[in-house]
């Protein structure tokens, strides 16, 4: 978190040098999610460049809906779908397939100049060539913000103190409700992985080679599993340790005055 005056290119080079002394200091990949604000874009690339970059897909599904004044909620809710197929796309066939159809129900030319200046590999998951863990929205950090918009209104040092306190009593409320768990996982998403489950049960699965599958029930499905369905894929995705930060510059209260902020997260 940075608390600055507005959101400006140098305020962003500052919050992004930060970052850097206390991640790559530790031999760490930086992989940032923005929504493409003012001076986000110039100062990652100033500072932290080479760093995988995605733009939150909920971010340009809102911008890209901007263009579409006067036209029915049918068709923007067609277009939005098959942008979030698009953008989900898990290979790079699937992302042709997907955007000739976008192309085709949302008229050529406003897709083709809404995406001319941004490159795949900042929007499209098969593209990207960083760590997402299935993360393509900065849903995170939105609902953050909305969390403590109340705070955000206070002067810089009440702000910071009533937020340290809610988050608080919010770590203490969640661990005691941690506590009365009877499973691995939390309860949602257990229930999440046995519907999952049961989906899954109803399948027809019919061995072809060592990692290559057919998968059948009302359509029939190719599965290669080489090499990223094994469970030593998915760990090595989590073999990086997760450090915690040293502390940053603390502002003292001398320093605090009753202007408002913004928070670039």
């Amino acid at each position: 978190m940075c608390v600055c005056d507005s959101e400006t290119e140098d305020n962003s080079c500052f919050f992004f040098r930060h970052l850097k002394d206390l991640l790559e200091s530790q031999g760490r990949v930086v992989t940032f999610m923005s929504d493409r604000s003012n001076g986000l874009l110039g100062s990652f690339n100033k500072v932290l460049p080479g760093h995988p970059h995605l733009f939150c897909y909920m971010h340009l599904s809102a911008n890209l809906m901007n263009r579409y004044g006067g036209v029915s909620a049918t068709v923007k809710n067609a277009v939005k779908n098959k942008f979030f197929e698009l953008a989900y796309a898990s290979s790079p066939a699937q992302y042709r397939l997907h955007l000739r159809k976008l192309r085709e129900i949302g008229d050529a030319k406003i897709i083709d100049d809404f995406l001319k200046d941004m490159p795949l590999e900042n929007r499209c998951r098969a593209f990207f060539p960083g760590s997402r863990y299935g993360i393509m929205a900065n849903s995170m950090a939105e609902s953050f913000n909305a969390w403590f918009a109340e705070e955000r209104e206070m002067p810089a040092y009440g702000m910071l103190n009533q937020t340290r306190i809610k988050l608080m009593n919010q770590m203490g409320e969640r661990r005691d409700e941690a506590q009365l768990w009877t499973t691995p996982l939390t309860p949602k998403m257990q229930d999440r992985l046995k519907e999952r489950m049961d989906v899954a049960s109803q399948f027809n699965v019919v061995y072809s080679t060592t990692n290559i599958y057919e998968v059948r029930g009302k359509y029939s499905h190719v599965v290669d599993l080489d090499p990223y369905y094994f469970a030593d894929y998915c760990k090595k995705c989590y073999d990086v340790p997760l450090f915690p930060l040293c502390n940053a510059d603390m502002a003292s209260t001398e320093s605090a005055n009753d202007e408002f902020v913004h928070l670039l997260m």
